[in-house]
């Protein structure tokens, strides 16, 4: 219990110093997720996350406030070091246009975003790609209304699985 009530004082101790930092970085970060279009508040909710708005924060091979990683920020447009995105104007610029992807391929859902951010969204924005693309060549009963059928080739891998090795087993 002792250690427990530590623990509680210890983080409650750190609220007020993480707000105030997140004031200072607010104007920078409403700018950063204007220029993205991505709400400020789910920038804030990253950054809370990942690292309590400490901009030198440095974890197994991600960097700053956002913790975003050299070769996602090298794949954005970035050429400098590792030790470049532990500057908050850099962190933001790279790490709010890699959450403005992820944003994008959960629909504007900010809890989908945040894993997509967490864990990567490449395959997520992948099979949104190819669902649309499908949608696009989906056949059409006339007058553009699709047709009412879900051909083999619309149902995802999990769902034929599922299908084809539903059985009761004793």
């Amino acid at each position: 219990m002792k250690r427990f009530a530590l623990a509680a004082v210890a983080v409650l101790s750190a609220i007020p110093f993480a707000h105030a930092e997140g004031e200072s970085y607010r104007a920078m970060v409403e700018s950063h997720a204007a220029a993205e279009g991505v709400p400020a508040e789910l920038v804030h909710r990253v950054i809370m996350r990942e690292s309590r708005y400490n901009p030198r924060a440095v974890h197994a091979g991600n960097y700053g406030m956002m913790q975003i990683k050299l070769q996602t920020a090298r794949g954005l447009g970035y050429t400098g070091t590792a030790q470049g995105l532990l500057d908050p104007e850099t962190n933001l610029t790279y790490a709010v246009k890699y959450l403005a992807g992820a944003y994008r391929a959960a629909g504007g859902n900010h809890n989908r975003a945040v894993a997509y951010y967490a864990g990567g969204y490449y395959y997520a924005a992948k099979r949104q790609r190819l669902m649309e693309a499908n949608a696009a060549a989906m056949p059409t009963a006339g007058f553009g209304a699709p047709l009412d059928i879900t051909p083999v080739q619309y149902l995802t891998p999990e769902r034929h699985i599922r299908h084809r090795h539903h059985r009761h087993h004793r």
